[in-house]
């Protein structure tokens, strides 16, 4: 899903928790009336987890090498 041009680097840097407070209301009233921008913050939300679940399970991979 497309978010609206204006606010996808905002839902970006909102995802990540890293959105201005004065910006995160602004945003926080346009998802509440934008059906494009919510469904492209779930899929951003998504992609983040399964990105962050990919590399904790990597790190739980011990190797055993001889030398």
């Amino acid at each position: 899903m497309n978010p609206c041009p204006r606010y996808e680097e905002s839902l970006i840097l909102y995802s990540h928790q890293e959105l201005g407070r004065k910006k995160v209301v602004t945003l926080q009233k346009h998802l509440s009336q934008c059906e494009r921008c919510r469904g492209y913050l779930g899929e951003l939300d998504h992609v983040f987890q399964v990105i962050e679940n990919h590399y904790e399970s990597s790190s739980d991979l011990s190797l055993d090498i001889q030398w």
